[in-house]
C-alpha cells in the first residue's frame, strides 16, 4: 500500500504536468511514428503516478519532500490529534495540520516544558485552561522523537472533582471524630496546617505535603468507635478505660486500610501511627524510630502541640512555655528529634497558624449573637 511512499519526491502539480506531457508525447509518438517518444512518455507517466522520480533522487531535488513522506510513512493515515516528529536536536522535522492550528507556539521539543526525555516520556502541557497529554517516543531507526498530543482536559477536570470530593469527605469525617470528643473543628484545621508546614520543612514535595495536610484531620477518626463515657470523661481514665481509648488507632486504621485512594492511604497511616513513640513505647504496635512512618511522626508532633495548648473536658490549656519545655523533654523519647528541632527553629510560623485558626467558645458565640454581629470565624 505504501510501496512508493518513502520514495515520493514529486508534488501534485509536478505530477499533473508530467501526466499531461506524457499523454501528449504518447499521442505524438503514435501519430507521427516517433517511436522514441513512447518510452519517454511511459517513463513520465510512471513518475506521475508513483510520485517518484529517480532523476530527482540522483540530483537531490525535493529532498524536503522525501523527508516529509518518509516521516508520514510511520504515522496513521488519518489523525485528528496534534502530531510532531522532532529531530535528535529537538527541532521540528514534521508536524501535521492540527498541531499547527492548536499549538502554534511549539517550535522545539523543549517548548513542552521538559528538558530530559527518555525512550518513552509522558508529560502534561497546560495551555488556556486546557491540559494536554504529551506522549514522546524515541525511534532509534530514525533518530527522532515521535510526539503525540491528546487533549485530556475533561479527564483532568473529572479527576480534580473526585479529589475535591475526597478532601471534603475527609474533612467532614475528621470533624466528626473531633466532635464526638467535644473538640473543635479548628483543632483538625490547625493540625492539618502544622503537618503540612512540618512536611515542607523536612523537604517533602509540595504534593506530598498537601496530601498530609488533607489526610491528617482523620488522625482520630477511630474515636467514633469509643464509648462517650470514656471519650468525654472529665478526669483521668482508669487503666481499663485507657486500654479501650488506645483502640481508636486500630479502629481508625481498620476504617481506612482497604481504600485504594492516595489520600485515604495516607489517612490510614496517620490514624494508625500518630500515637507511636520514637523510643518504641507508643501504641498500637510499639514501633520505634524511623520504623514509624514519616507521616505518623509528623502528625504526632502537630497533634500533641495543638492538644496541649487547647482546653479539654479533662484538662486546662497549657501555656506556650510549658508546651515547649515538654516538647524539648520528649525530643528523642516520644518525638523524632529532627522534627522537634525544625518545629522549634520555625516556631513563629506555627504560632501564626495557631492564631489564624483560634477556637471560638460557646460563650463568645452567645455574646456575638446578643450583640447582633457575626463572630470572627477563621
Amino acid at each position: 500500500m505504501y510501496f512508493f511512499n518513502d520514495k515520493e519526491n514529486v508534488n501534485l502539480i509536478d505530477a499533473f504536468i508530467r501526466a499531461v506531457v506524457a499523454t501528449t508525447l504518447f499521442y505524438i509518438g503514435i501519430t507521427q511514428e516517433q517511436v522514441l517518444l513512447v518510452p519517454i512518455s511511459a517513463f513520465l507517466l510512471f513518475t506521475a503516478v508513483s510520485r517518484s522520480c529517480i532523476t530527482y533522487s540522483l540530483f537531490g531535488i525535493n529532498k524536503s519532500m522525501l523527508k516529509l513522506n518518509y516521516y508520514l510513512n510511520f504515522l496513521p493515515k488519518y489523525n485528528p490529534s496534534p502530531v510532531f516528529i522532532f529531530t535528535a536536536e529537538g527541532k521540528i522535522g514534521f508536524q501535521n495540520r492540527i498541531s499547527k492550528e492548536l499549538l502554534p507556539e511549539i517550535k522545539t521539543i523543549n517548548d513542552f516544558g521538559c528538558r530530559n526525555y527518555t525512550q518513552m516520556s509522558h508529560i502534561q502541557y497546560q495551555k488556556n485552561n486546557l491540559t494536554y497529554q504529551v506522549n514522546i517516543k524515541y525511534v532509534t531507526q530514525m533518530n527522532a522523537f515521535f510526539t503525540y498530543v491528546t487533549d485530556i482536559s475533561t479527564v483532568v477536570n473529572l479527576q480534580n472533582e473526585i479529589e475535591d470530593t475526597q478532601i471534603e469527605i475527609v474533612d467532614l469525617m475528621g470533624m466528626i471524630g473531633e466532635t464526638r470528643s467535644k473538640e473543635t473543628g479548628n483543632h483538625v484545621k490547625r493540625v492539618a496546617e502544622y503537618s503540612k508546614l512540618l512536611a515542607l520543612k523536612l523537604g517533602l514535595s509540595e504534593r506530598e505535603a498537601e496530601m498530609i495536610r488533607v489526610a491528617s484531620p482523620m488522625h482520630d477518626i477511630g474515636k467514633v468507635g469509643i464509648p462517650d463515657a470514656i471519650l468525654n470523661k472529665p478526669g483521668k481514665l482508669t487503666y481499663e478505660e485507657f486500654e479501650i481509648m488506645k483502640m481508636h488507632a486500630e479502629l481508625g486504621y481498620d476504617l481506612l486500610k482497604y481504600s485504594t485512594r492516595d489520600i485515604l492511604k495516607v489517612a490510614a497511616i496517620v490514624a494508625h501511627q500518630h500515637h507511636e513513640k520514637y523510643n518504641g513505647k507508643g501504641y498500637p504496635r510499639g514501633l520505634k524510630g524511623e520504623d514509624i512512618h514519616i507521616y505518623g511522626r509528623i502528625t504526632s508532633v502537630a497533634d500533641v502541640f495543638d492538644a496541649l495548648g487547647s482546653e479539654r473536658v479533662y484538662k486546662k490549656a497549657w501555656e506556650l512555655d510549658r508546651i515547649l519545655t515538654y516538647l524539648k523533654e520528649e525530643r528523642g523519647v516520644s518525638f523524632d528529634p529532627k522534627i522537634i528541632d525544625l518545629f522549634l527553629e520555625n516556631l513563629e510560623e506555627f504560632l501564626v497558624i495557631r492564631d489564624r485558626y483560634q477556637d471560638v467558645s460557646e460563650k463568645d458565640l452567645l455574646n456575638a449573637l446578643l450583640e447582633e454581629k457575626e463572630p470572627v470565624l477563621s
